[in-house]
């Protein structure tokens, strides 16, 4: 028999918030190992292996490696650094969206039988007006809670050197990350890396509005598989997207004054187009896409059944001295 998790009516808390905070707290530290692996942080070094097709690759440890090595050198609670911000950032945007909904209320449902007797035009035009709409309350959220994403990037980014000015206090970082913001960047530096965060976050409920609607229209004509096709089509667009949440990650944490935001951790970016080329050239915009089979994926270059990472210095002419 199921279990059905119920609230009490006076809970303080809506459920469906309650349980995404719930959520975020419980698999913290694994989003936290990737946060880092997308800045390009690898402290345990890769292995020789081969991929399944029996090609050499260099293999990183996974998430629960990574996990394992931050607990070992912060211990338990440092498990959970930036966690704060991030439970802010879903209150408010649970808040902004509420506050949204009701200035501009979602469009009615309709029974299925209705549904059927619209035109082609009228479920177009129906189509394009929700999804215009969902995308308005989507950069309404984002804009609102990304300064709380920047110190939970940049909390979790301490890890690498040290640092101490997002974490801590009676604020558990909030104030002091919000001061550190403005002290290093400026009032705008509260919205680094907010651009590539819009173009990932609209482009994939677009690309999965779009997808459902043309396939559950003109493709799909039974109804069973049909609720699956939203599905099928978010993790599309979630892969294809996905580069700009690596992007949005280092834009966050780029010249913050932190250790992991300058050379030799990471290169010097000039803004979220030149990071998005630089990761491009690279090949390292899907970094932290996986999290149990992670392999370089960098410049290299095989000698026998061995992967050997590629650097400029193995770039130089041959007839030059060393």
């Amino acid at each position: 028999m199921a279990l059905q998790l119920e609230l009490p009516e006076d809970f303080p808390i809506p459920p469906g918030l309650a349980l995404q905070l719930a959520g975020t707290c419980a698999s913290h530290p694994f989003l936290y190992a990737k946060a880092l692996i997308q800045l390009g942080h690898e402290p345990m070094s890769a292995r020789q292996t081969k991929t399944l097709l029996g090609r050499p690759a260099l293999a990183y440890p996974s998430v629960f490696s990574y996990v394992s090595h931050i607990r070992a050198k912060d211990g338990w609670t440092g498990l959970w650094r930036g966690l704060t911000p991030k439970l802010c950032s879903l209150a408010l945007q649970h808040l902004a969206q509420e506050k949204f909904n009701e200035s501009y209320p979602a469009e009615p449902e309709l029974a299925e039988q209705v549904e059927e007797e619209l035109t082609e035009e009228e479920k177009r035009a129906r189509f394009l007006k929700v999804t215009l709409r969902e995308i308005a309350c989507k950069i309404t959220c984002v804009v609102v809670t990304h300064p709380l994403q920047v110190i939970a990037y940049r909390a979790m980014a301490e890890f690498v050197g040290g640092d101490g000015a997002y974490s801590g206090g009676l604020t558990f970082g909030l104030y002091g990350g919000v001061c550190e913001i403005v002290k290093e960047n400026g009032i705008v530096g509260l919205w680094s890396g907010l651009v590539p965060r819009l173009l990932g976050d609209v482009g994939i409920l677009a690309t999965t509005a779009g997808l459902t609607f043309l396939v559950n229209n003109y493709v799909v004509s039974e109804k069973e598989m049909k609720q699956y096709t939203g599905h099928l089509a978010g993790l599309l667009a979630s892969s294809l997207f996905y580069p700009f949440q690596v992007v949005t990650t280092c834009m966050a944490v780029s010249r913050s004054g932190l250790a992991m935001g300058y050379p030799p951790c990471m290169p010097f970016y000039g803004s979220w187009l030149d990071c998005l080329q630089q990761l491009k050239a690279r090949n390292q915009l899907k970094r932290g896409s996986s999290l149990l089979w992670r392999y370089y994926s960098g410049p290299q270059m095989i000698v026998g059944d061995k992967v050997h990472p590629l650097d400029s210095t193995k770039l130089r002419s041959p007839f030059k001295a060393a």
